[in-house]
């Protein structure tokens, strides 16, 4: 009996660990089969670059019939047209949808349970959420960098039709087009940040919301006698407006320093993300 369990134990082979570990860039190319495997975020992107490069292209030619055919009494010609600013305006409406892409990339895992498969195969948990900032900020870049350069391109295409159209070597015209596409990226990364702290798809997306439009107009009403002119420079929507604009604007920061602030907030929301998934249980 004792020979036969002996050799049956010479012939069956031991069980042993797999060579394999979890490491950043297996998480990256995790992430990023998840990120474009889920349709509802797949055809999000898709719809935003729509939107992107058609309401800029339909504003520019709204301003280009407006300049062909001027109301009554007013002089015909381009008089301050800001060219570059109409054919970004499908970029800022975007914006909102592809931050509420960065809430759902963290949150709805939450929503699902998956986010536990996540954190169990790669316990640190900082690793996951790392990748996931990365693959969002890569996708969300490559999109709307496209989409913002088309919208461009076929705005001043058709403002051109009146002379009125800019060229990206203008002065200010570069910065203003890679602006909203920091700017995109930023709100996408900060949405991450909320859907992370929050763990809340619905929640998340009505903060980050409210960050990017309702606040800036409710702090227009702070009176000037208690800061409401340093408040509103320095909020986190309007602190990238500077970088948006070819001239900008004496109510808002330099496109520098409105960069740095810019950046600063999206760390802040990134930071107390990654602070709560260490510190909070799943």
């Amino acid at each position: 009996m004792s020979s036969a369990t002996a050799s049956l134990s010479k012939t069956v082979p031991q069980y042993a660990g797999t060579p394999y570990r979890v490491t950043f860039p297996g998480l990256v190319r995790s992430e990023w089969i998840k990120f474009w495997s889920v349709r509802s975020v797949v055809v999000t992107v898709l719809l935003s670059v729509v939107a992107i490069v058609a309401l800029g292209t339909l504003l520019s030619w709204a301003v280009a019939s407006s300049i062909a055919d001027p109301a009554p009494g007013r002089t015909p010609g381009p008089p301050g047209v800001d060219a570059t600013g109409a054919s970004m305006q499908g970029a800022q409406i975007a914006s909102l949808v592809l931050a509420a892409v960065g809430v759902i990339v963290i949150a709805g895992e939450y929503s699902t349970g998956m986010i536990r498969t996540s954190f169990t195969t790669a316990p640190g948990r900082l690793g996951v959420y790392a990748a996931k900032a990365l693959v969002l900020a890569v996708s969300v870049a490559l999109a709307s960098g496209v989409a913002v350069l088309a919208a461009f391109l076929l705005g001043q295409a058709v403002l051109g039709t009146q002379d009125a159209g800019v060229s990206l070597g203008d002065e200010g015209v570069l910065r203003a087009v890679l602006g909203h596409v920091v700017m995109i990226v930023g709100f996408a990364l900060a949405g991450l940040g909320l859907g992370a702290l929050m763990r809340n798809s619905a929640g998340a997306i009505c903060t980050i919301i409210a960050a990017i439009f309702v606040v800036p107009l409710l702090l227009m009403l702070v009176p000037e006698s208690w800061g409401g002119e340093t408040v509103r420079e320095y909020w986190f929507s309007n602190s990238i407006t500077g970088m948006t604009s070819v001239s900008p604007a004496p109510a808002y920061l330099e496109p520098l320093p409105g960069a740095l602030v810019f950046a600063a907030w999206v760390a802040v929301l990134l930071g107390l993300g990654a602070l709560s998934l260490r510190t909070r249980d799943v």
